[in-house]
């Protein structure tokens, strides 16, 4: 694995980082549970409550805070920036946790007052990141594709976060605002799916994929294509929305986004394909499978357009968000966290004792298991969905919480890894320190006395 153009020496302490990204799982193993009590209620209509609890429960609880964890450890080591406050991110983490659980606790029982806290606590807490991330983003000098991708990821997140906390106003009349739920909702949805997870995912792969998977560098001509494509079409979609254009007029504002995400599947598989190590992991597997339902996802959403029933935003919700954005993110966890136990525990003792591998830091076959639980869960709520199958949506949801549990019970054995104690040797600088404090003998002393045997 290559690690060149990578300021190792300015990793935030490693707790930061595992705490976001290991809790992510667990809010994995949460929604496939309420989907498994809930089973096909949670789809009668995206404005209902419960809808919208499972849906925050995967964009807030498993990515955001997954790609809040790798912000913190990719600002640093891979664009040089230095995140101020580091010490604040600890507090975040907290505010965003407990924030989340009251979101979804209130939305489901339609308690009033925890939805009120949740959101004080989410804002709060998104605000800091937030603050953070510019600072540390926009100070960077460094002219580099990822750079940008992150600082735009960051601006959408604010926008979502504002859309976010406006609608849920909107909906407990706690004040007035000239633009209506369905506008916001759809400006929410734009800036934090395209902007906010796409452009993230897409920015830090622009890196990791060389060097994770020793493949040619991507383009920076077409790193920074993409990114322009995307961003042009999140702010023509915003821009339909407030003026309330419908059908033809939204294809058309997405367009731009549509041609940006082909370029970089297609540049992504094939710089994948030419790869110099052909050998397959789980990481791989599921950046084919995220990349494969990509494509799909994108096409299923202007269909929706059409339709008064919603079935294919659904199925858009579904293949985007657990078959590519999960699906990738639950792929880099088994290459970040690894990764990290052995910067922070192993580096220093090489050449001292026998370090672990990556693979063995997280085990190979429960890996592979885990990915075609994850298979068969997606597989599973699509075709539930699409038919409109409880048993079946009930099925997958059971499917998806113990494959997110034997995702997080990997990640847990890989980070309480810890090295073995390593027998002190002395330095030449310890042999320097013994010799300089040694005395002569005395001049009177015989020499059969003054040697070894003395």
């Amino acid at each position: 694995m290559k690690t060149s153009n990578l300021s190792l020496d300015q990793a935030p302490p490693e707790d930061i980082p595992f705490r976001y990204l290991i809790t992510g799982p667990a809010f994995g193993i949460l929604a496939g549970f309420i989907l498994a009590l809930y089973g096909d209620n949670m789809f009668i209509t995206t404005w209902s409550l419960d809808t919208v609890a499972l849906t925050h429960t995967i964009t807030l609880g498993w990515l955001t805070l997954i790609m809040i964890g790798a912000f913190y450890q990719m600002v640093p080591v891979l664009v040089g920036g230095h995140v101020p406050w580091m010490k604040l991110s600890r507090m975040i983490y907290h505010l965003l946790v407990v924030g989340i659980l009251s979101l979804v606790t209130g939305l489901l029982t339609w308690y009033v007052p925890l939805t009120a806290l949740a959101v004080i606590l989410l804002a709060t807490g998104l605000t800091g990141f937030i603050v953070q991330l510019t600072v540390a983003l926009f100070k960077v000098k460094a002219n580099k594709p990822v750079v940008y991708a992150m600082r735009i990821s960051v601006i959408c997140l604010f926008l979502t976060m504002v859309a976010g906390v406006l609608m849920v106003g909107l909906l407990f009349d706690w004040w007035y605002f000239p633009i209506d739920r369905a506008g916001l909702k759809y400006m929410h949805i734009t800036t934090g799916l395209l902007g906010w997870v796409c452009l993230l995912i897409f920015g830090v792969s622009f890196h990791v994929i060389p060097m994770f998977y020793l493949t040619k560098a991507f383009s920076d001509r077409i790193a920074y294509l993409v990114i322009a494509l995307v961003t042009v079409s999140i702010a023509a979609l915003s821009c339909a929305v407030l003026m309330q254009l419908t059908g033809w007029w939204l294809i058309g504002a997405g367009t731009p986004a549509l041609v940006g995400i082909l370029l970089f599947t297609g540049t992504t598989v094939r710089l994948l394909w030419q790869r110099q190590r052909k050998m397959v992991d789980t990481t791989l597997r599921f950046w084919k499978l995220g990349l494969s339902s990509l494509i799909p996802a994108v096409f299923l959403l202007p269909v929706n357009l059409f339709r008064y029933d919603e079935t294919f935003g659904y199925l858009f919700g579904i293949v985007f968000l657990l078959g590519f954005a999960v699906a990738i993110s639950n792929g880099m966890l088994y290459k970040i966290v690894p990764f990290l136990v052995w910067l922070h525990r192993f580096s220093s003792l090489v050449g001292r004792i026998k370090t672990p591998s990556m693979k063995d830091i997280i085990g190979v076959l429960p890996a592979r298991v885990q990915f075609y639980l994850f298979n068969l869960s997606l597989l599973t709520i699509f075709v539930s969905v699409l038919f409109d199958l409880d048993i079946a949506m009930r099925t997958g949801g059971l499917f998806w919480a113990i494959s997110s549990s034997l995702l997080l019970f990997q990640l847990i054995k890989g980070v309480r890894l810890q090295p073995p104690e390593v027998p002190a040797t002395v330095s030449q600088d310890d042999f320097a320190a013994m010799f300089a404090n040694l005395k002569p003998p005395p001049e009177n002393m015989p020499l059969e006395q003054s040697g070894p045997s003395a």
